[in-house]
């Protein structure tokens, strides 16, 4: 499959003094290759299932904070950057023999490995996908990402002495709310404590609890492969999943936008601004406000 010309992720650069915090949206992107319209059995109207609808235009207000936006451009149904690029069930491939160390874990024997090929047990396709097709998606769409990522924490982390990769996500209503008890709103992921200092996860649990939205850690989400990979709170490498509880801001069928999506776009980005404060504080001799460095923060896609 081709995925075309255009970049697989765009950079929303900060407005004013930039701060040691960047936003992650992997599975907000809306740019459905013509290829994978051919290919797949299921609409886009159907794999948008999977996607986090616009998340990324939720995050705006974090930009006029500081902070820096990485979102990818094209949906999760063409790759899943919150996974490893090895996690990939064999018998999704119709030649698996030709590569070598892939993880069938569970979400991947599911259809929901770094190329999904299943949705709500539906086969997204009508054969199975060529390794050639799993690399060039991981290639073409997955890699350039993943770098882009790394190296805007790593500036930070030169720049102030620690960074914070906040990795930005929506999740459908649980079942808890069909059972007519209350859901969860909002989770945060920190990997039970291994990614992000406690004192970042306490200072968004209190302005979230305090906006009146239910709040949990690590349930039902406790963080993916992103979080993971760039939570290391030893080296001044922080990173938190946030999940949101997608009608708070959108309609869960249509994935459009709902009356809520303005007020959750301001606590946002009063969340940016308590991340931000809090990342200062926890006392890194290097971590403190400095201006733009020439044009290093006209950052563009690649």
């Amino acid at each position: 499959m081709q995925l075309g010309s255009g970049a697989p992720y765009l950079i929303v650069a900060p407005v004013g003094q930039p701060v040691p915090l960047v936003l992650s949206s992997p599975h907000s992107g809306r740019s459905y290759p013509p290829t994978l319209v051919a290919q797949a059995r299921l609409t886009p109207k159907q794999l948008r299932a999977l996607d986090d609808g616009p998340v990324d235009e939720l995050l705006a207000r974090g930009c006029a904070i500081g902070a820096t936006l990485i979102a990818a451009t094209f949906p999760r149904a063409v790759v899943d950057l919150n996974r490893d690029a090895c996690e990939q069930d064999p018998d999704s491939l119709a030649d698996p023999a030709s590569l070598s160390g892939l993880r069938a874990t569970v979400k991947a024997r599911a259809g929901l490995g770094v190329v999904p090929t299943r949705l709500l047990g539906e086969p997204i396709y009508e054969g199975r996908l060529s390794a050639a097709e799993l690399q060039r998606r991981v290639a073409e769409a997955y890699r350039p990402y993943h770098a882009q990522l790394a190296a805007l924490a790593a500036d930070r982390r030169r720049r102030f002495g620690v960074s914070l990769v906040l990795d930005c996500h929506s999740m459908p209503t649980l079942p808890a709310a069909i059972r007519g008890e209350r859901p969860i709103d909002i989770a945060l992921g920190d990997r039970y404590g291994r990614s992000c200092h406690p004192t970042l996860v306490d200072a968004a649990e209190r302005l979230l609890t305090g906006a009146g939205l239910r709040v949990a850690r690590n349930r039902p989400y406790a963080g993916g492969h992103i979080t993971e990979l760039h939570g290391r709170p030893g080296l001044a490498s922080h990173a938190l999943q946030l999940e949101l509880r997608r009608a708070l801001f959108m309609d869960e069928l249509n994935h459009e936008r709902n009356g809520g999506f303005a007020a959750m776009q301001q606590l946002l980005g009063e969340l940016t601004q308590v991340l931000t404060d809090a990342l200062l504080d926890l006392g890194s001799a290097r971590c403190r406000r400095q201006p733009p460095v020439g044009a290093a923060w006209a950052l563009s896609p690649a």
